[in-house]
């Protein structure tokens, strides 16, 4: 089993308080706590795991309608696993329908346990940016270790399934919040320790935060495309870089005031791309100009 610390499940698993076979709301709960209710999910973790992870040993036919997490593969798996032994009572008595065991099964994979392994072992990368001597190596890296990491973590293939219920499921949405409060804080720290100690400065109009944004839907991205196409140029396994890396290099360029200008964003656009002064004009013509613009 995943390596987490106990915690009262019932708060998350919806479909199996709503629909076990017990009469009473403490019921419910101690079964939701079980360690074969545990074992279960486990075992769908693990199949979500291998059905949706890359590699071509999967059958295709398999993937429809979460054929393969039905109530058979799962006690299988369980089984296999040595531990306890599933069968087809113990786990109707919990999940009579698939539906509701799909539901409990992608809410366990999300919850903030399974991310915080993730984020422990990006740490290292993430604490670098800001006392690495070489910052584009460090930067690289960052990016390197976020995307590989990522593609070896159940939790965000289940992510994706979740995202797409979220708007209608409460507990998807409310899982994926804490998902990305992990996330965010976490990334978030390391960057404005970053800033800190660098003495970099935030151009006007923006914010660490909106930085920290801009940089988890970048890597969501290409998590995404990653899994459509995982030989598409995003990774350089040899040289260990990425176009994640890529993009916080432009990004720290970008939003941040080397030059002590002054300039927005907006205004170090209109500079960069407004015509050629004339020989006759001033060395500060160009950056009044774009100031004028904004």
């Amino acid at each position: 089993m995943t390596d987490v610390p106990a915690e009262d499940l019932s708060k998350l698993l919806s479909g199996l308080m709503r629909a076990a076979r017990r009469k009473t709301d403490t019921g419910r709960q101690a079964l939701a706590n079980d360690e074969l209710t545990r074992e279960y999910l486990e075992a769908g973790l693990r199949l979500i795991d291998a059905q949706l992870s890359p590699g071509d040993d999967v059958d295709p036919e398999d993937r429809p309608l979460f054929r393969w997490l039905s109530q058979r593969a799962v006690i299988d798996e369980v089984c296999e696993g040595g531990r306890l032994r599933g069968s087809e009572g113990s786990f109707r008595d919990r999940w009579p329908y698939q539906a509701d065991f799909i539901r409990d099964v992608l809410a366990y994979s999300l919850r903030g346990a399974h991310w915080q392994g993730f984020l422990d072992s990006t740490a290292n990368a993430r604490n670098r940016l800001a006392d690495a001597e070489d910052v584009v190596r460090a930067v690289h890296d960052a990016g390197y270790d976020d995307l590989t990491a990522t593609r070896r973590t159940p939790a965000l293939r289940a992510q994706l399934i979740g995202a797409a219920m979220a708007e209608r499921d409460e507990i998807a949405r409310s899982t994926l919040q804490e998902m990305y409060r992990i996330s965010t804080q976490a990334w978030l720290e390391a960057y404005e320790k970053t800033v800190a100690v660098r003495g970099l400065r935030i151009r006007p109009g923006l914010t660490l935060e909106d930085i920290n944004f801009i940089m988890t839907a970048t890597a969501e991205g290409m998590q995404l495309r990653l899994m459509v196409e995982p030989d598409d140029g995003v990774i350089d396994h040899e040289k260990r870089t990425s176009l994640l890396g890529t993009a916080a290099l432009a990004l720290i360029v970008a939003c941040f005031d080397h030059l002590g200008d002054g300039l927005s964003l907006e205004e170090v656009v209109a500079l960069a791309t407004s015509p050629a002064p004339t020989a006759e004009a001033e060395p500060g013509d160009r950056t009044q100009n774009a100031a004028d613009t904004g």
